[in-house]
């Protein structure tokens, strides 16, 4: 039996409060687009409580947050099943996949997980629209994406590597 079937009252309400601020962090990203004026672009703030959540509470868990999480940001901010929700998804399922596979065999720290996550989320975006847009053209804006994916998961993975080094003293 998969581990999310074992949830305890404990578990669901801290994954429920990571959840929210999550949302409230993707949805606060909309509202600040110009902070990466380039379209696809973003901070990618809420991978940063994705990280958290794989490193303390694993992968099958892990995959039930970041599905609530991309369905519930589609129903509230880019719509469901929109060529930029389907993008997106295309990026969190790539990058899920690298990074569970990365946690599980401890690849990385939480900052490598960050940056893996982001370059792996921008290969998905591209995959997704390529396939979307049926043109190979897109793969052109892979090397813009992959540039600014560096800073940007270097960053979450550091915030997430701090919260979870206080967390070990708590």
């Amino acid at each position: 039996m998969p581990s999310y079937d074992k949830l305890t009252t404990k578990e669901l309400t801290q994954l429920s409060v990571l959840l929210a601020a999550a949302i409230a962090l993707r949805l606060i990203e909309n509202l600040f687009p110009y902070l990466l004026p380039i379209p696809g672009a973003r901070l990618g703030l809420a991978n940063v409580l994705t990280i958290i959540v794989l490193f303390l509470y694993g992968t099958d868990k892990a995959g039930l947050f970041l599905s609530a999480r991309i369905l519930l940001v589609g129903l509230l901010s880019t719509g469901l099943f929109t060529p930029g929700f389907l993008i997106g998804l295309g990026g969190a399922a790539l990058s899920f996949v690298f990074m569970s596979l990365a946690i599980e065999r401890k690849w990385f720290s939480p900052i490598g997980i960050g940056l893996l996550g982001a370059f792996t989320h921008n290969c998905g975006q591209i995959i997704a629209a390529v396939y979307l847009m049926n043109s190979l053209a897109v793969f052109s804006y892979l090397p813009l994406l992959i540039a600014i994916g560096i800073p940007t998961g270097l960053f979450t993975g550091l915030v997430a590597n701090i919260f979870l080094n206080r967390i070990k003293h708590i």
